[in-house]
């Protein structure tokens, strides 16, 4: 079989692939009065074609006639005239021409043949048919028969393996060719076509997943029944997975309990102040409609999403001045009127074919959060949905038309769509060994740990170190709080208070008061207030700036001695926005050059020069762009720069003075934050509500395949896909509530690391709760990622102690604290009333 004939030149008639034997099938629900199985073809041949329209292909499926069997088939009683002469010259018309955009009728074929445009609405995918995988099948949707209907073509056992494999290939490349119009012929790594390989698992396909649709007409203690068990909900089925769907038909543990907002207090939860705006439907553009879903509530009582309506009508609106709403209506009344915004925390579930929002509206002058599900059909229909809202979100963040530049909407489009990314990283059989093991061997060091108070909803005593700190400061100023915490490489961790700052010792399990410096001042005298400290040659020294105070100058403080000792004024007219170690570990040794940028510049700081400390040569990176907005760095152990700004670009430099090597467009938010691992292998950029999870290795397929992001570019429109790391809507509602507000506020993400570790875990905050993600998990698409601690004060701050991905210390507002990460749970067991 020549199946890579085509992708090096053939003429357009020639087959593109072929499976010399098979057998074709007809599989329907178990419900269908038709049958499960009709078996169309018990000998056939099946073709992959190119058609005479570019990049459009068909895949053809011929009945094998034994030797004599044509002839007793034309003597039989059998009549074909439905299949004769007009209709087969119109489908042999059709055989070599396919419009792209039609809807092609999988029913229109020959007794003898049957022919199936190759695109992404039949999902095709391949099966074992056989327990041990001796015997597999190409399956594909039947886009004419009832729901749950498709073919299979079963492979004779004759057909080789490495055959099999070859066509599948082949069919995944046609898709890509029909997708984007261009040639496949270089592409030869399987990887960069998983897009295409459709989970069967992802869709319902049968009418016993449709656990809204209503049954058709029994008798009515039946239709009572079923009428009370109406209701399907989400529910965590283990302490690993994410929710799922329950089975409309099973009993529910939780029935009869209260929503969070009952029916009565969504219909006027969701009413704006104006009672008249509430039953308006607001006016603009309607760019998508569908009324081919259920609408589902979270309540936070039961952990699950319960059904409040099957009989719904959706619009998304364009108002314009690039604003949307989400225009939700039922028969019953209920509206939701969903302002399109980041605050939504949009998030697409595959699974189940669902889409998750936050909607936050005033009730008694308070702010109410409702995380709702609307849970469709059809995959199909979800995915139409998905194409509308994502073009809205990007418009309503970017304020521009989507469509401009390809490169960086497919940026935005990949991070808000929550795509399968095992798909797209070819790493993670790699790596997911060595982490799983780093993780696993750092955990163990506090097994002897006592953990068996159960500390996953309530503040654990707070260390006496602390409360001692705490004393002590509040002689000197009740007013302040703590604002920052910087953790030494060595056995130190320092927290901002004010014009104080505390030292604490750390050691196995916890932190050890050791003194206060008060009355911290400059050089002049004035009292100083540090917002940032960075610890500076062997953790000997602090580097402090005040912006309020001077915003062109940094300040370093002699922690033996406990005071200001220099101040470095770094430049007449350039004011210092941020500032990091020249490579990751410098601060372990006694490198005393730092990094720096302005809103618009990334330069040397040398505290050796006399005068300015900005070193002024080829090195120093002005941007004539005048609104770059730079505003937060990091480096990696061999010195490459990774710079988010205020607008939410990201650019990565392996040194100073030159242009970026790659540019990451804006997903619309600023990066208030920013940390990489030490090899430059992945970025972690905090936003206000979500952390992106970056790869920089350039994938195959691409011009500098291998390398990374900070050395050299990617292809133009080959961005790396970014990985959005926050809280499930409905979690992110439920600590709304208890807060009221509308929306989280993460601090700085930050890895584990540690010279000789490898980086496995991430920690932030929010709020009172403090979270942190397993690298592994994440990588591998876990649906819930995460554990989270509550605690009763604010997080302000937070870090993992150096050469430790278990120890996480943290400075609450007026305390400070070392937590293991054994003590944070599930989230669906803190996030519940």
């Amino acid at each position: 079989m020549n199946f890579i004939k085509k992708f090096i030149g053939t003429t357009s008639t020639d087959e593109v692939a072929s499976i010399p034997s098979g057998k074709l099938f007809l599989t329907r629900s178990k419900q269908s009065p038709k049958g499960e199985i009709e078996c169309l073809y018990n000998d056939a041949y099946a073709a992959i074609k190119q058609t005479t329209t570019p990049f459009f292909y068909q895949l053809c499926v011929t009945k094998v006639y034994q030797e004599g069997e044509r002839e007793f088939s034309s003597n039989s009683n059998y009549s074909d005239d439905e299949y004769d002469e007009d209709e087969d010259d119109e489908i042999e018309a059709n055989a070599s021409i396919v419009s792209p955009n039609a809807k092609y009728d999988s029913r229109h074929s020959s007794k003898d043949e049957w022919v199936f445009p190759i695109t992404e609405d039949l999902r095709f995918f391949r099966k074992d048919v056989a327990s041990d995988g001796s015997s597999k099948a190409i399956a594909w949707k039947d886009l004419n028969g009832d729901l749950g209907d498709k073919f299979e073509f079963i492979v004779g056992d004759d057909v080789r393996n490495s055959d099999f494999e070859s066509f599948m290939m082949t069919i995944y490349k046609c898709l890509y060719e029909q997708k984007y119009h261009e040639s496949s012929i270089k592409i030869n790594d399987s990887n960069l076509l998983k897009e295409f390989i459709h989970n069967p698992k992802s869709e319902l396909l049968n009418f016993d997943d449709l656990e809204f649709e209503e049954e058709e007409e029994e008798e009515e203690e039946e239709e009572e029944e079923e009428e009370e068990e109406e209701e399907d909900s989400y529910s965590d089925h283990s302490e690993e997975a994410a929710s799922e769907f329950k089975d409309a038909k099973q009993p529910k543990e939780n029935e009869g309990q209260s929503l969070f907002v009952d029916n009565e207090d969504i219909n006027s939860s969701n009413s704006e102040t104006n009672e008249n705006e509430r039953q308006a439907e607001p006016k603009g553009d309607v760019v998508y409609s569908t009324k081919k879903f259920a609408l589902h509530l979270y309540d936070s009582i039961s952990g699950t999403f319960v059904l409040k309506s099957s009989s719904v009508d959706l619009k998304l609106i364009d108002l314009s001045k690039w604003e949307h709403t989400l225009y939700i209506t039922s028969t019953d009344g209920l509206i939701v009127n969903a302002t399109v915004s980041k605050y939504m925390n949009p998030t697409f579930n595959y699974e189940h074919s669902s889409f998750i929002f936050n909607h936050y509206t005033f009730k008694d002058n308070e702010i109410v959060a409702n995380s709702w599900s609307l849970k469709f059909l059809e995959f199909n229909d979800l995915v139409q949905f998905q194409n509308k809202f994502v073009v809205a979100m990007y418009e309503t963040l970017n304020k521009k038309k989507f469509g401009a530049d390809k490169g960086e909407d497919e940026y935005f489009v990949d991070a808000f769509s929550n795509l399968d990314l095992r798909n797209k990283n070819d790493s993670v059989s790699e790596e997911e060994e060595d982490e799983s093991e780093d993780e696993s061997e750092d955990e163990s060091e506090d097994e002897s740990e006592d953990e068996s108070e159960d500390e996953s909803t309530v503040e654990p005593e707070v260390d006496e170190s602390a409360k001692e700190f705490n004393e002590e400061l509040q002689t000197f100023g009740k007013k302040d709080k703590n604002t920052y915490l910087s953790v030494g490489y060595k056995d130190r961790a320092y927290v901002a208070r004010g014009d104080k700052i505390g030292v604490f010792s750390q050691d196995d399990k916890s932190l050890n008061f050791q003194t206060t410096i008060n009355n911290v001042t400059d050089l002049k005298g004035h009292n100083f207030n540090p917002q940032k400290m960075l610890l500076h040659q062997e953790d000997q020294f602090l580097i402090l700036s005040n912006p309020d105070v001077n915003d062109k100058a940094l300040y370093k403080m002699d922690l033996n001695r406990g005071k200001i000792v220099e101040e470095w004024k770094v430049s007449d007219f350039v004011p210092i926005k941020s500032y990091a170690p020249s490579s990751k570990f410098a601060q372990l040794t006694n490198q005393q050059t730092l990094t720096g940028i302005s809103s618009n510049g990334l330069f040397e700081i040398d505290p050796r020069l006399k005068g300015n400390k900005l070193v002024n040569d080829q090195t120093y990176k002005q941007y004539k762009t005048i609104n770059n907005q730079f505003q937060t760095l990091a480096t990696t152990e061999s010195g490459h720069i990774a710079l988010g700004s205020g607008k939410g670009d990201i650019q990565l430099f392996d040194r100073l003075g030159v242009n970026a090597k790659t540019a990451l467009p804006t997903l619309g938010d600023p990066i208030v934050g920013i940390d990489v691992s030490k090899d430059g292998r992945w970025i972690l950029a905090t936003c206000k509500t979500y952390i992106l999870l970056i790869d920089t290795k350039i994938s195959s397929g691409q011009k500098n395949a291998g390398k990374s992001g900070f050395t050299a570019h990617f292809d133009k429109d080959k961005k790396p896909t970014p990985r959005r790391l926050h809280l499930l809507p409905e979690h992110e509602a439920f600590i709304n509530n208890a807060n009221h507000k509308n929306e989280l506020h993460f601090t700085r993400a930050y890895f584990n690391t540690g010279i000789d570790k490898k980086e496995t875990a991430i920690v932030s905050s929010t709020d009172n709760y403090i979270i942190t993600w397993s690298l592994l998990k994440v990588l591998k698409n876990d649906p819930v990622p995460y554990v989270v601690k509550r605690y009763k004060q604010n997080v302000v701050a937070d870090n993992f102690k150096y050469g430790s991905n278990n120890q996480l210390i943290m400075a609450l507002q007026d305390d400070v604290s070392m937590v293991s990460r054994k003590a944070l749970a599930n989230p669906k067991d803190v996030f519940q009333k």
